[in-house]
């Protein structure tokens, strides 16, 4: 039988010599790694604003609010929200294939300028890739490239994050007013 004084000894011995053998890459290895989607990545939204007199179904609408306070000067709609649910599609013609669908909101956020906060998600169901990204970010209407922030992914864009530069590619202001943005995405994962 071991005394009780040598038996500390013994085991600080043995994982010693278990270090010794042990090899930090294999816990690398070990990892599961996340699925790789593509690096960069283009799809378009089809946005049209909700208008009870007309048929909306060329479109996914756009619902939004009045300000709160309408009793003061906002020449910025100022606290506007706005829910959205659009298609996705490969090309900038509404007639092009669909991917998917964008999912999200926005709030004008500044009572300067239109400044949106942009959330929302683009859940791609066809094509070569398909999962969802969410996008999140502050939008400055007055610029020709807004830049917002891919914070996740699921299915072949896990783990997903980088940058999407949204540009306006059309707008007809005629109810029900409808427009179309291109998304321009540098992805990482």
């Amino acid at each position: 039988m071991i005394k009780m004084t040598y038996f500390p000894l013994m085991v600080a011995l043995i994982l010693l010599q278990s270090m010794s053998q042990f090899n930090p890459t294999m816990l690398v290895l070990a990892r599961r790694k996340p699925p790789q989607g593509p690096a960069n990545f283009i799809f378009y939204t089809h946005m049209q604003m909700y208008s009870a007199v007309v048929k909306n179904s060329a479109f996914k609408a756009v619902y939004s609010t009045r300000p709160f306070n309408l009793s003061q000067s906002n020449p910025y709609n100022f606290g506007v929200r706005s829910m959205f649910e659009s298609p996705i599609t490969i090309g900038a013609s509404n007639d092009s294939t669909h991917i998917g669908v964008a999912q999200g909101s926005w709030v004008i956020n500044s009572q300067k300028s239109f400044v949106l906060l942009h959330i929302f998600t683009a859940t791609i169901s066809s094509g070569p890739f398909t999962g969802s990204l969410v996008v999140l970010g502050q939008e400055d209407e007055s610029l020709q490239n807004r830049t917002l922030a891919i914070v996740g992914g699921t299915g072949d864009f896990l783990a997903a994050r980088g940058a999407a530069v949204s540009k306006l590619v059309s707008i007809n202001t005629t109810l029900p007013a409808h427009w179309t943005l291109s998304f321009d995405l540098d992805l990482y994962y």
